[in-house]
């Protein structure tokens, strides 16, 4: 059975994070390239092992201290398995399910305490055996130019595990520039982490 969904009925949450590692910690998911299409790590003892793969195709190996500051750790306190997906300009996205929204808010307070910075990607209902996802988002707290920008970026699969797009791609069809729209995004994903927090003080509708 995977963490995704188990037994017919069961219901979790798959939360996608961006994830700034700590500069100063050396975490080698980043230390060996800022972009990856592919991330594997294995982390045992003391060591943590991370292979990279570029966009371009090449294997980076890279080597770290495992400790209980270190990102892996992070989830595993809270019982969470980490899928990191890739790397780009130092970020990492990285996926993993969670029971309610509750469980999502104490992930992310938890992964504060030990990197630089952390943004809701999407969070998204996964239900039955065959793990069919429902997105949970609600877009009308943002302003138009921050949904269009985040509607623009789903719509090309900026967010996807395997994506092709990238965000000055994303900025040019828009007419700005790359950091305005990343800001403009990160302020998006600001308020839908403040409503999936919201959320997590009222009851699930049944």
């Amino acid at each position: 059975m995977s963490d995704a969904a188990g037994a017919e009925g069961d219901r979790r949450l798959r939360v996608d994070l961006d994830v700034d590692p700590t500069g100063d910690r050396g975490c080698p998911i980043v230390s060996e390239a800022d972009e990856a299409a592919e991330v594997a790590v294995n982390a045992v003892g003391d060591e943590c092992v991370v292979d990279v793969t570029t966009p371009e195709g090449e294997v980076r190996r890279g080597t770290g201290e495992v400790d209980a500051d270190c990102l892996c750790h992070a989830f595993g306190r809270l019982g969470c398995v980490p899928h990191f997906r890739r790397v780009e300009d130092g970020t990492i996205l990285v996926t993993a399910y969670v029971d309610d929204r509750a469980a999502v808010r104490g992930l992310v307070e938890e992964l504060r305490g030990v990197v630089d910075r952390v943004r809701l990607v999407r969070l998204a209902v996964v239900e039955g055996p065959d793990a069919t996802e429902q997105v949970t988002f609600d877009l009308s707290a943002l302003t138009p130019k921050q949904r269009r920008g985040l509607e623009l970026a789903v719509v090309r699969g900026y967010f996807d595990d395997d994506r092709d797009v990238r965000l000055s791609d994303l900025a040019d069809e828009l007419g700005i520039s790359k950091s305005a729209l990343s800001q403009r995004l990160r302020t998006a994903q600001a308020k839908l982490v403040t409503d999936v927090f919201d959320g997590a003080e009222r009851p699930e509708p049944s």
